[in-house]
């Protein structure tokens, strides 16, 4: 039930981070543009929006695993969690949550998250 609860959040935050993402994805390009120099805005805007998916991405996997409490391994576990934990304080806090209930289920390297 706690599982479900936790990766039920990782997932729903993550579509509204999603979700905000895109609706400001024209203003954001517009401001590395300003920041950047005019001729390297455009890079660094698609540097930047490659790291944000991928901490976005992090974030699905994670909760999709942990609500279906599927078994993996800590070789897959705990660079979601440290990606997802890069990813803002939502992630600080929810794979504190991961964690402690991984650890609370069975020890460091638990067959379940």
């Amino acid at each position: 039930m706690i599982q479900k609860g936790i990766g039920g959040v990782l997932i729903l935050i993550g579509l509204v981070l999603l979700v905000l993402k895109v609706s400001s994805i024209s203003e954001t390009q517009q401001g590395w543009e300003t920041w950047a120099s005019p001729g390297n805005g455009a890079l660094w805007f698609t540097g930047v929006l490659a790291v944000e998916l991928t901490f976005l991405i992090s974030r699905f996997t994670l909760g999709y695993f942990v609500y279906q409490s599927k078994n993996i391994g800590p070789w897959l576990f705990y660079p979601l969690a440290i990606l997802t934990t890069i990813s803002g304080l939502s992630g600080i806090i929810l794979v504190t949550a991961v964690l402690a209930l991984r650890f609370w289920q069975g020890g460091v390297h638990a067959a379940k998250t």
